[in-house]
Protein backbone atom coordinates (compact mmCIF):
# COMPACT_ATOMS: atom_id res chain seq x y z
CA UNK A 1 0.00 0.00 0.00
CA UNK A 2 2.91 2.42 0.51
CA UNK A 3 3.79 1.79 -2.96
CA UNK A 4 0.19 2.61 -4.51
CA UNK A 5 -0.12 5.93 -1.71
CA UNK A 6 3.47 7.23 -3.11
CA UNK A 7 2.66 6.51 -6.49
CA UNK A 8 -0.77 8.93 -6.50
CA UNK A 9 0.64 11.10 -3.50
CA UNK A 10 -1.75 10.05 -1.14
CA UNK A 11 -0.72 10.96 2.51
CA UNK A 12 -1.75 8.90 4.78
CA UNK A 13 -1.67 10.03 8.80
CA UNK A 14 -0.86 6.65 10.14
CA UNK A 15 -1.15 8.04 13.75
CA UNK A 16 -5.02 8.47 13.22
CA UNK A 17 -5.49 5.29 10.93
CA UNK A 18 -6.86 1.86 12.59
CA UNK A 19 -7.06 -1.67 11.27
CA UNK A 20 -10.24 -3.65 11.27
CA UNK A 21 -10.16 -7.35 10.09
CA UNK A 22 -13.39 -8.35 9.39
CA UNK A 23 -13.59 -12.48 10.27
CA UNK A 24 -15.54 -14.69 12.23
CA UNK A 25 -12.42 -17.15 12.77
CA UNK A 26 -10.50 -17.05 15.86
CA UNK A 27 -6.72 -15.87 16.36
CA UNK A 28 -4.82 -12.96 16.29
CA UNK A 29 -4.40 -11.20 13.11
CA UNK A 30 -0.83 -10.08 12.14
CA UNK A 31 0.40 -6.39 12.65
CA UNK A 32 -0.02 -4.26 10.13
CA UNK A 33 2.70 -1.48 8.88
CA UNK A 34 2.00 1.74 6.58
CA UNK A 35 5.63 3.12 5.97
CA UNK A 36 7.37 0.95 9.18
CA UNK A 37 4.58 2.28 11.48
CA UNK A 38 2.45 -0.08 13.42
CA UNK A 39 -1.48 0.50 12.41
CA UNK A 40 -3.51 0.11 15.87
CA UNK A 41 -5.70 -2.93 15.79
CA UNK A 42 -9.70 -2.11 16.81
CA UNK A 43 -12.90 -4.20 16.88
CA UNK A 44 -15.13 -1.46 15.37
CA UNK A 45 -14.36 1.34 12.79
CA UNK A 46 -16.88 4.08 12.19
CA UNK A 47 -17.36 4.64 8.26
CA UNK A 48 -19.46 6.76 6.52
CA UNK A 49 -21.80 7.07 9.56
CA UNK A 50 -21.71 3.33 10.31
CA UNK A 51 -20.21 1.16 13.31
CA UNK A 52 -18.98 -1.83 11.58
CA UNK A 53 -17.55 -4.25 13.87
CA UNK A 54 -15.19 -6.83 13.24
CA UNK A 55 -18.19 -10.05 12.90
CA UNK A 56 -20.56 -7.37 11.51
CA UNK A 57 -23.00 -7.85 14.14
CA UNK A 58 -24.24 -4.53 13.85
CA UNK A 59 -24.23 -4.47 17.63
CA UNK A 60 -22.17 -1.49 18.16
CA UNK A 61 -23.87 0.75 15.65
CA UNK A 62 -27.50 -0.03 17.28
CA UNK A 63 -26.16 0.56 20.70
CA UNK A 64 -24.81 3.33 19.41
CA UNK A 65 -28.41 4.72 17.66
CA UNK A 66 -30.28 3.78 20.48
CA UNK A 67 -28.40 6.55 22.55
CA UNK A 68 -28.92 8.90 20.10
CA UNK A 69 -32.25 8.40 19.49
CA UNK A 70 -32.89 8.35 23.18
CA UNK A 71 -30.92 11.51 23.95
CA UNK A 72 -33.16 13.29 20.63
CA UNK A 73 -36.43 12.08 22.13
CA UNK A 74 -35.38 14.04 25.95
CA UNK A 75 -35.08 17.09 23.85
CA UNK A 76 -38.36 16.66 22.28
CA UNK A 77 -40.54 16.30 24.97
CA UNK A 78 -41.91 19.55 25.18
CA UNK A 79 -42.90 19.14 21.84
CA UNK A 80 -43.95 15.31 21.44
CA UNK A 81 -44.91 14.20 24.99
CA UNK A 82 -46.01 17.18 27.27
CA UNK A 83 -47.69 19.70 24.37
CA UNK A 84 -51.29 19.30 24.89
CA UNK A 85 -51.93 21.89 21.82
CA UNK A 86 -50.86 19.54 19.53
CA UNK A 87 -52.69 16.95 17.16
CA UNK A 88 -51.44 13.35 17.04
CA UNK A 89 -51.31 13.61 13.19
CA UNK A 90 -48.97 16.23 14.07
CA UNK A 91 -46.79 14.40 16.84
CA UNK A 92 -46.88 11.54 14.07
CA UNK A 93 -44.65 14.03 11.44
CA UNK A 94 -42.14 15.66 14.05
CA UNK A 95 -41.68 11.45 14.66
CA UNK A 96 -41.28 10.70 11.21
CA UNK A 97 -39.21 14.31 10.41
CA UNK A 98 -37.04 14.23 13.33
CA UNK A 99 -36.24 10.88 15.29
CA UNK A 100 -37.37 8.39 11.97
CA UNK A 101 -34.17 9.28 10.02
CA UNK A 102 -31.72 8.86 12.23
CA UNK A 103 -32.37 5.01 12.47
CA UNK A 104 -33.27 4.49 9.18
CA UNK A 105 -29.96 5.80 7.73
CA UNK A 106 -28.04 2.17 6.56
CA UNK A 107 -31.38 0.49 7.30
CA UNK A 108 -30.33 -1.46 4.08
CA UNK A 109 -27.55 -3.09 5.65
CA UNK A 110 -27.95 -3.35 9.15
CA UNK A 111 -31.69 -5.10 9.60
CA UNK A 112 -29.44 -8.60 8.68
CA UNK A 113 -28.37 -8.46 12.14
CA UNK A 114 -29.97 -10.38 14.47
CA UNK A 115 -33.00 -9.88 16.30
CA UNK A 116 -31.54 -9.46 19.35
CA UNK A 117 -29.87 -6.38 18.21
CA UNK A 118 -32.18 -4.70 15.89
CA UNK A 119 -35.18 -5.41 18.73
CA UNK A 120 -33.43 -2.62 20.14
CA UNK A 121 -34.45 0.25 17.76
CA UNK A 122 -38.16 -1.90 17.55
CA UNK A 123 -38.45 -1.13 21.33
CA UNK A 124 -37.91 2.51 21.05
CA UNK A 125 -40.42 2.78 18.28
CA UNK A 126 -42.52 1.13 20.47
CA UNK A 127 -41.99 3.49 23.66
CA UNK A 128 -41.89 6.44 21.26
CA UNK A 129 -45.22 5.75 19.64
CA UNK A 130 -47.07 4.44 23.01
CA UNK A 131 -45.65 7.98 24.58
CA UNK A 132 -46.94 10.11 21.45
CA UNK A 133 -50.14 8.35 21.45
CA UNK A 134 -50.82 8.41 25.27
CA UNK A 135 -52.37 4.63 25.04
CA UNK A 136 -53.02 2.83 27.65
CA UNK A 137 -50.67 -0.53 28.93
CA UNK A 138 -53.48 -2.93 27.87
CA UNK A 139 -53.32 -2.07 23.83
CA UNK A 140 -50.59 -4.04 22.34
CA UNK A 141 -47.77 -3.08 20.21
CA UNK A 142 -49.55 -4.80 17.01
CA UNK A 143 -52.61 -3.07 17.11
CA UNK A 144 -50.89 0.69 17.97
CA UNK A 145 -48.59 0.06 14.66
CA UNK A 146 -51.88 -0.21 12.90
CA UNK A 147 -54.16 2.64 14.31
CA UNK A 148 -51.11 5.05 13.77
CA UNK A 149 -50.42 3.39 10.36
CA UNK A 150 -46.85 3.20 11.36
CA UNK A 151 -44.61 0.51 9.73
CA UNK A 152 -42.32 -2.19 11.82
CA UNK A 153 -38.58 -2.13 11.69
CA UNK A 154 -39.03 -5.27 9.52
CA UNK A 155 -41.68 -3.59 6.92
CA UNK A 156 -39.54 -0.40 7.00
CA UNK A 157 -36.34 -2.96 5.93
CA UNK A 158 -37.97 -4.32 3.24
CA UNK A 159 -38.94 -1.51 1.36
CA UNK A 160 -35.55 0.41 2.25
CA UNK A 161 -33.90 -3.02 0.22
CA UNK A 162 -36.39 -3.45 -2.32
CA UNK A 163 -36.08 0.23 -3.57
CA UNK A 164 -31.92 -0.05 -3.04
CA UNK A 165 -31.89 -3.10 -5.21
CA UNK A 166 -33.82 -1.42 -7.65
CA UNK A 167 -31.45 1.14 -7.94
CA UNK A 168 -28.37 -0.98 -8.31
CA UNK A 169 -30.38 -2.86 -11.46
CA UNK A 170 -30.16 0.31 -12.88
CA UNK A 171 -26.55 1.72 -12.14
CA UNK A 172 -24.38 2.31 -15.24
CA UNK A 173 -21.09 0.76 -12.54
CA UNK A 174 -20.92 -2.57 -14.19
CA UNK A 175 -19.29 -3.60 -10.29
CA UNK A 176 -21.83 -2.26 -8.59
CA UNK A 177 -24.95 -3.51 -10.72
CA UNK A 178 -23.20 -6.98 -9.79
CA UNK A 179 -23.96 -6.58 -6.40
CA UNK A 180 -28.16 -6.68 -7.53
CA UNK A 181 -27.53 -10.39 -8.69
CA UNK A 182 -29.26 -12.42 -5.65
CA UNK A 183 -27.33 -15.97 -6.53
CA UNK A 184 -23.82 -14.66 -6.42
CA UNK A 185 -21.85 -17.30 -8.49
CA UNK A 186 -19.34 -18.61 -6.02
CA UNK A 187 -20.94 -17.80 -3.75
CA UNK A 188 -22.07 -20.76 -1.63
CA UNK A 189 -25.61 -21.37 0.01
CA UNK A 190 -25.83 -19.43 3.39
CA UNK A 191 -24.70 -22.29 6.12
CA UNK A 192 -25.09 -20.09 9.19
CA UNK A 193 -28.40 -18.43 10.71
CA UNK A 194 -27.27 -15.22 9.99
CA UNK A 195 -29.67 -13.52 7.63
CA UNK A 196 -28.39 -11.97 4.30
CA UNK A 197 -29.79 -8.62 2.88
CA UNK A 198 -30.82 -10.11 -0.26
CA UNK A 199 -33.10 -12.15 1.95
CA UNK A 200 -35.22 -9.01 2.69
CA UNK A 201 -36.59 -9.09 -0.91
CA UNK A 202 -37.45 -12.99 -1.00
CA UNK A 203 -41.73 -12.91 -1.72
CA UNK A 204 -41.32 -9.42 -1.15
CA UNK A 205 -42.46 -6.30 -4.16
CA UNK A 206 -42.75 -3.16 -3.91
Amino acid sequence: MSEWYDKWRVKINQNESIHTTFTLKQGICPNITLNNVIIPKSDTVKYLGLFLDKRLTWKKHLQTKRLTLNNRMRMLIPLLIRNKFSTLNTKLIMYKSLLKPIWTYGLQLWDAAKKSNTYRIQTFQNISSRRLSNAPPYISNHALHNDLRMKTIVEEARIFYTRFHKRLQTHPNPLIKYLSILTLPGNPNCRLKRKWCRDLIQNFNV
